[in-house]
């Protein structure tokens, strides 16, 4: 076995580990008890506005992703973009140990477009910090309704804006080539959160949840962050033992925020699963790419 196997083997037992602790510290936390009658009495039908709102984040964010490569001028359509975006879902999620769905999405068009590595992992990267400035934005936004963070409203108001202002600075100086783009990547950025927040409202609606939506969102949009961390499966544990950390802080459920973290994750693995028709096909797909590409 040579050293990159040997490493992304490595690095898929590393991930199943750090996942079963983080689900292991998860469950002593909750009562299987609650969580069942929770599930138990859920309103199954409305799981599904949930799932057609995150269907919509994706599609959004796959646009999104779109003007980012369209700065660094790569000739790509829109079909294929989409396609290759579920791809990049489906190995998140399914396919843990190797590259990921960023690193599938760069090698996979460098190879079809003949480009460098650089530009397209500034692209994605980019794509990833706009989607991390959004939820920071709605984070800071929802505190201001949450009476916990009152004597902190302005502070954290200001400190956001500063930031947000210094980022699109480093941006304009050192990074030129996706200035051109920017607010409408960022407002992009923000319709993909606003549509996640709208899934997960339907969520709670679902499991009976009727009040605290601000605060259930808020611990929603951290355990978001805490997906960045890459030893996780597709965000799975990393989530949920931000969601108990973030719930207990705010006084809420422990039990039905963890439920709807599980749900939001297998709301998103059923979406991903329509990769594996676009991994399956990726030849006749690269060949159509490259016609379109000539």
């Amino acid at each position: 076995m040579d050293r990159k196997k040997m490493w992304n083997t490595g690095k898929l037992f590393l991930k199943i580990a750090v996942t079963g602790i983080t689900l292991w510290v998860v469950y002593t936390k909750i009562d299987l008890q609650a969580l069942s009658r929770i599930w138990n009495n859920a309103i199954v039908w409305l799981f599904v506005p949930a799932l057609l709102f995150f269907a919509l984040s994706q599609f959004i964010s796959s646009f999104r992703l779109l003007n980012f490569f369209k700065n660094i001028e790569l000739p790509i359509s829109v079909k294929h973009n989409i396609i290759l975006y579920i791809q990049g879902m489906f190995y998140n999620i399914f396919l843990p140990g190797g590259i990921g769905g960023d690193g599938y999405k760069i090698l996979t068009l460098r190879k079809r477009y003949n480009m460098p590595s650089k530009p397209l992992f500034s692209a994605v990267f980019f794509d990833r910090l706009s989607g991390l400035w959004a939820l920071c934005f709605l984070i800071v936004l929802l505190s201001l309704f949450v009476p916990l963070f009152n004597d902190f409203t302005w502070l954290i108001a200001g400190g956001f804006a500063a930031g947000s202002i210094v980022y699109y600075l480093v941006v304009r100086w050192f990074f030129k080539t996706h200035v051109a783009r920017f607010f409408k990547t960022h407002i992009l950025a923000l319709l993909v959160q606003s549509c996640q927040l709208v899934s997960v409202a339907f969520i709670l609606k679902a499991l009976g949840v009727h009040e605290f939506y601000f605060s259930y969102f808020i611990i929603f949009l951290l355990s978001s962050l805490a997906t960045l961390f890459p030893l996780s499966i597709g965000g799975l544990g990393a989530r949920e033992i931000a969601i108990v950390w973030a719930a207990s802080i705010l006084q809420l459920n422990n039990d039905i925020a963890v439920s709807v973290s599980l749900c939001f994750y297998f709301i998103s693995a059923i979406l991903s699963l329509s990769g594996i028709t676009a991994v399956f096909y990726s030849k006749k797909t690269t060949t159509s790419a490259v016609a379109e590409h000539q």
